[in-house]
């Protein structure tokens, strides 16, 4: 029998007490490890109907940010409105299993997932075809444990509709995903999780959907409280508490490694963010090797930094873990005239001492520690002191990887 798949996750470790407003690190950098996860599917993984348009995603990250672990959505499509967390996924509005089955070698290995979320079907269920579904669904599974030689697929049962023809075939089709999930060869790598009985569907309405086949905010809730299950009891055990920021690994759905010198800075290109003045930047572009972006800490006028709220317990130590090095001319933006690359910028917890970073030209590691007094506290990077000189620009530093974490009890 096949051994079940397992994924490291490797951060920072650093000794000693927390003490407010304390800096530590600096250590060779050791990229994150977050556990890759792609949503696929048809529009009940891209999130039709939901308040946000995300869907179970949004909901499912917080689940396992709150469980400590360190996930980040992957794929080739990305929700542009997302408010929260990361943006990510692989799916498409109507499509059916033979359709979706074609785009995978194209967008599987691109993303070099850990784990899939497969909830597909549905759209296999309105027509007279429905009987062949079962056999479409084998092929689409053999065809993804072909593109990952080393990944988990979490395969769903499809959820249930509100119009009793197509809940009979579902019922039927359900049946088989199971089978098709515990056949020998497949087993310690694919893993049949009911969705099915989670969410209610009735022809009267008033249940888990918003219209035939799609969940509502409250559907939606309910499978990602199954995805979260499921995952948990795989993954491997948190390293430490829970993760408090919704996005740590600052994933934007508007930068492509196509385009040189990618870059933005508009308030959207950061969900979970407020961006007060910094620029985004691709994390290929940046020299990162994890699938995360950076931001960019310009020292101009109106650019003071960037901003995201953690909820926090008063007394409960947190530890922002955090990726920085010196702006370089291929990553860092430029607002006209030559680029004096800066190296300084500040880290801090609002209503606890600030700490100034200076970073060097290769990515470094580095901890921020503080003890919260209320439930909220705004966590900031702002560039640290010097402005645009007559002789140029100051950019950079770039910064990444920010992981505010609870310590564990």
């Amino acid at each position: 029998m096949a051994s079940r798949p397992t994924h490291r996750q490797a951060t920072a470790r650093h000794s000693g007490a927390v003490a407010d407003g304390r800096l530590g690190g600096g250590v060779k950098d050791t990229p994150p490890r977050p556990v890759r996860i792609m949503p696929l599917g048809d529009s009940i993984t891209v999130g039709l109907n939901s308040t946000g348009g995300a869907g179970y995603r949004d909901e499912l990250l917080g689940h396992l940010h709150r469980l400590g672990h360190d996930a980040c959505f992957v794929g080739p499509c990305a929700n542009a409105f997302q408010p929260q967390g990361d943006p990510d996924y692989a799916a498409v509005c109507g499509i059916t299993i033979e359709a979706l089955t074609a785009l995978l070698p194209q967008w599987v290995p691109a993303a070099r997932p850990d784990w899939l979320l497969v909830h597909i079907g549905t759209n296999n269920m309105y027509g007279p075809d429905h009987t062949a579904a079962p056999g479409l669904l084998r092929t689409f599974v053999d065809t993804l444990l072909s593109l990952t030689p080393s990944a988990g697929v979490l395969l769903a049962s499809v959820i249930p509709s509100r119009l009793p023809e197509w809940q009979a075939h579902i019922d039927d089709y359900n049946r088989r995903v199971r089978e098709i999930a515990e056949e020998p060869g497949r087993r310690g790598r694919v893993f049949f999780v009911d969705m099915a009985s989670a969410l209610h569907a009735s022809p009267q309405g008033r249940d888990d959907l918003s219209d035939l086949v799609h969940p509502g905010d409250q559907g939606y809730a309910k499978m990602a409280a199954v995805w979260r299950d499921a995952l948990h009891a795989r993954l491997p055990a948190p390293e430490d508490g829970p993760i408090l920021n919704p996005n740590p690994h600052l994933q934007t759905a508007w930068l492509s490694e196509a385009v040189q010198r990618d870059r933005g800075n508009a308030s959207a290109y950061f969900p979970g963010w407020t961006n007060h003045g910094v620029h985004a930047c691709h994390g290929r572009l940046a020299g990162l090797d994890n699938g995360s972006h950076a931001v960019s800490l310009c020292s101009a006028p109106g650019w003071p930094g960037i901003v995201t709220r953690l909820v926090t317990t008063p007394g409960r130590p947190v530890r922002v873990t955090f990726r920085a090095r010196a702006a370089t001319p291929g990553a860092g933006p430029d607002h006209g005239g030559p680029a004096n690359p800066g190296r300084t910028f500040v880290v801090q917890a609002d209503g606890h001492p600030r700490a100034t970073v200076t970073a060097t030209d290769g990515w470094r590691t580095w901890t921020y520690d503080f003890t919260p007094t209320g439930a909220e506290t705004d966590l900031r990077f702002a560039p640290g002191p010097g402005l645009p000189s007559a002789s140029g620009t100051r950019t950079g530093p770039l910064v990444t990887d920010v992981l505010a974490r609870a310590r564990a009890s």
